[in-house]
C-alpha cells in the first residue's frame, strides 16, 4: 500500500497545475496545494488525476517523513519577490505576515521577505522604524533556517545598530563577524558597515572636540580612527577591484570622508578614480556631481592635509 501511495505521489508530482510541492525524505515529491502545516504534520490536496477513481484528494503526512516543502508563488507574488529590495515597508509587511509562521522551515521565503522589510524600515526616517528593523533582524537571526538569510540579517542588524545610534555595539559585532568569515562578499559588506559605524563615531568625536588638533589626548585616537575608516572603505577597491559595485561604493565613501576632514585633493582623487575605473556603476554619477562641486569651490592653495 505504501509503495502504491508513493508511486501516486511521484506521478502527481509531474503535474504542473499544482502550486506547492512536498518533498519526502525518500526522494519522492508531490505537486499539491498545501492547506495546513505545523511542526508535526502537513496537510495538502492533490490535483485530480484524469481517469482515476473518485475519492478524497486530501492527504496528511507526518513532518518527520518530509524533507522540506516548497511553497508556490501566490498570484502576482513572483514579481514582488524578485523586486523586494526596492519595495516599501507597507507592501513587504503583508508578505512577511503571510509567511511568518514558516520562518524556521527549510527553503522558506519568509526570511528573505523579512530582510527586505528590515531594509525598507531603515530607509524610513522615523526612529521607531529603525528600532523595529533591529528587532526584525534579531528574530530572523534566531529563527531562519538558511545561513545566507542569517548572514543577510546580521548585516541588517549592523545597519540597524548604526541607525539607532548604538555605534559601540555595531563596531564590536562587525569586527567579530569579520574575524569569523572568509566569504569575500560577506567580508566586503562587514568592512563597509564597520567603516560606516566608525565614520559616525568620527563625526561625533569631532563635534565633541572641535579643537581636536590641539588636544594631545584626543588627536592620536582621532587620527587612528580616520585612517581605519578610509582603509576599510578602500579595501574592496584595493583587493577586490573586479567587484565593481562594492569597489566604487567604497571609493565614493572614502571621498566623502576626505571631504569631511577637509582634504579636497584626496577626495577629488577618489572621485576621479571612480569615474575612470567604474564608469558604469551607480556610484559614478554621484562621484561626478561631487567632483564638479569640489572643482568649483576649492583651489589647490586652500587644501590641507590631515596627518
Amino acid at each position: 500500500m505504501i509503495r502504491v501511495f508513493l508511486a501516486l505521489l511521484l506521478f502527481v508530482g509531474s503535474l504542473a497545475s499544482a502550486q506547492d510541492v512536498v518533498h519526502l525524505k525518500t526522494g519522492e515529491s508531490a505537486a499539491c496545494t498545501i492547506t495546513a502545516i505545523t511542526d508535526n504534520i502537513v496537510t495538502y490536496t492533490l490535483p485530480r488525476v484524469p481517469g482515476a477513481p473518485q475519492g478524497s484528494a486530501k492527504r496528511t503526512l507526518q513532518m518527520d517523513q518530509v524533507a522540506y516543502v516548497q511553497f508556490g508563488f501566490q498570484p502576482g507574488e513572483e514579481s514582488v519577490f524578485a523586486g523586494r529590495e526596492k519595495l516599501d515597508a507597507g507592501t513587504l509587511e503583508k508578505w512577511w505576515d503571510f509567511y511568518f509562521a514558516n520562518l524556521h522551515r527549510p527553503r522558506s521565503r519568509t526570511a528573505a521577505y523579512g530582510v527586505a522589510l528590515g531594509n525598507a524600515l531603515l530607509r524610513e526616517e522615523a526612529a521607531r522604524s529603525h528600532q523595529r528593523a533591529l528587532s526584525l533582524f534579531d528574530r530572523i537571526i534566531d529563527r531562519a533556517w538558511a545561513d545566507v538569510d542569517v548572514d543577510a540579517a546580521r548585516q541588517g542588524r549592523l545597519r540597524a545598530l548604526i541607525a539607532v545610534g548604538d555605534l559601540d555595539t555595531a563596531v564590536r559585532e562587525a569586527a567579530a563577524l569579520a574575524t569569523r568569515t572568509e566569504d569575500p562578499e560577506l567580508l566586503i559588506e562587514v568592512k563597509f558597515l564597520l567603516a560606516e559605524a566608525d565614520f559616525e563615531k568620527l563625526k561625533k568625536q569631532q563635534e565633541d572636540h572641535p579643537r581636536w588638533e590641539e588636544d594631545d589626548e584626543v588627536r592620536p585616537g582621532r587620527n587612528a580612527l580616520f585612517h581605519r575608516i578610509v582603509d576599510q572603505y578602500l579595501w574592496p577597491h584595493l583587493f577586490h577591484a573586479t567587484r565593481e559595485d562594492a569597489a566604487s561604493r567604497g571609493l565614493l565613501a572614502a571621498g566623502i570622508v576626505y571631504e569631511f576632514v577637509e582634504e579636497p585633493a584626496r577626495a577629488r582623487a577618489c572621485y576621479v578614480d571612480l569615474s575612470e575605473l567604474y564608469p558604469e556603476t551607480e556610484s559614478a554619477g554621484t562621484a561626478a556631481k561631487r567632483l564638479a562641486s569640489l572643482l568649483q569651490t576649492t583651489e589647490p592653495s586652500q587644501e590641507t592635509e590631515t596627518p
